[in-house]
């Protein structure tokens, strides 16, 4: 009788790594393995391989990985490194590790890896779920919170009365959907890579040139997923508002195409990397989605100052972007509005940080995520000058903190 095959182990991992359609990926490379009869585990110690998905947005990312790739590369299970890092930082990584490597935009170079495998990567169906923790982007408790909970947590600040509305609108989206899962989010790529050029990125060379789906695809993928349930959709991209510039087609198309495919559904749509210069020009089209569909966003202002904004590479008017977010802010109350700055970018002034901190203070934003400027030396923004000092950035980071503490808006 033969002896019984023994099956190779994988660990996959995301230390450091928030990002949603890192999280994706790795949880279609579980699949990828399962596919082709491996076993997954939940450590390193028991496995064969492990491949780790890496972050590079920030330094403290990359210094992160680095230390945490160091650890690891010498024990049993053999390393692969995933995700941005070798894209971005190449020579920090060849420095410290000379194992496999795929980058993101070539995820399915680990086919190279494993060439015996039957089911290849990009044969692996789409993953549209993972496991999201108390991760504040995609969580939402609001429909377990009482009015005393509220309350408590806000005081009679106006972002009680907005949570308060909040609640108020999900209470008939749960009451429609009593026999669904609504806490589950069902996160929804609609394509992949960037086709903007901010001064400071650092992974658009490892995401690579703008890739959409085809509307007809997302049209076919959505209508699966509402019949297996979903109702809770995060739209997601590393580069949403440029979706369809390479096949003609644009996000304003397939926002409307898919709002047809839902008319007989109660959904909420969560719009996750919003450009701003998008929503400016924009926003008057979509003032119906936004009033009974659109539940939350994501906006990456970076700051409150247009000359910043300029030097930034990011095109558009803070002006006009505040009318925009106060507008939807009006049509629904309840919007949960998130946001991103970066503190420090080379020559901010005071005077540049309190238009940041103004802003702040006009939209009243549900969470804040405060980014200390990192330097990369092959982005346009490293030969910008003068550099802010540490020690006033972290001035002006507790200048922030205080304000949103009293704004009652969630830092992070």
């Amino acid at each position: 009788m033969p002896d019984k095959e023994i099956k190779k182990k994988v660990f996959v991992s995301t230390p450091f790594c928030h990002c949603s359609l890192r999280k994706i990926e790795a949880v279609k490379l579980q699949n990828y393995f399962l596919l082709n009869n491996y076993i997954i585990v939940n450590s390193y110690t028991d496995a064969d391989y492990h491949l780790c998905v890496t972050c590079a947005v920030t330094n403290a990312n990359i210094q992160n990985h680095i230390n945490f790739i160091k650890e690891n590369q010498n024990l049993p299970a053999e390393l692969i490194i995933m995700g941005c890092l070798p894209g971005t930082n190449p020579e920090e990584l060849d420095a410290v590790f000379t194992g496999k490597k795929v980058i993101t935009k070539n995820i399915n170079d680990i086919d190279k890896y494993f060439p015996d495998f039957k089911i290849k990567f990009h044969q692996v169906p789409e993953v549209y779920s993972y496991d999201t923790g108390e991760f504040y982007m995609f969580t939402d408790n609001i429909n377990s919170l009482t009015y005393r909970d509220l309350l408590f947590k806000y005081g009679f600040s106006k972002t009680f009365f907005r949570q308060l509305k909040r609640k108020q609108q999900y209470q008939p989206f749960i009451k429609a959907n009593k026999n669904y899962n609504t806490s589950v989010p069902c996160f929804l790529r609609i394509s992949s890579g960037c086709a903007n050029n901010c001064a400071y990125c650092n992974i658009r060379e490892a995401i690579g040139k703008i890739k959409s789906k085809s509307i007809d695809c997302l049209i076919e993928e959505y209508s699966n997923l509402l019949k297996q349930g979903y109702r809770h959709f995060n739209f997601i991209a590393e580069d949403l508002c440029s979706y369809g510039l390479d096949n003609d087609n644009s996000l304003n198309e397939l926002l409307v195409a898919l709002s047809v495919v839902d008319k007989d559904y109660k959904v909420k749509w969560a719009l996750n990397g919003i450009n701003p210069n998008w929503l400016a020009l924009n926003y008057k089209h979509f003032g119906l989605l936004f009033e009974s569909k659109i539940w939350e966003i994501m906006i990456a202002i970076e700051s409150g100052s247009d000359r910043i904004i300029e030097l930034m590479n990011r095109h558009y008017k803070i002006k006009e972007v505040e009318e925009a977010l106060l507008a939807i802010r009006k049509i629904n109350p309840g919007l949960r509005i998130n946001s991103l700055f970066i503190v420090g970018f080379p020559s901010e002034t005071d005077e540049d940080f309190m238009e940041t901190i103004r802003i702040l203070k006009s939209i009243k934003f549900d969470s804040v995520t405060l980014s200390e400027y990192s330097e990369f030396e092959k982005r346009a923004s490293a030969k910008i000058f003068p550099k802010v000092n540490l020690t006033t950035i972290r001035e002006r980071q507790l200048l922030a903190k205080t304000t949103l503490q009293k704004l009652k808006t969630s830092l992070y």
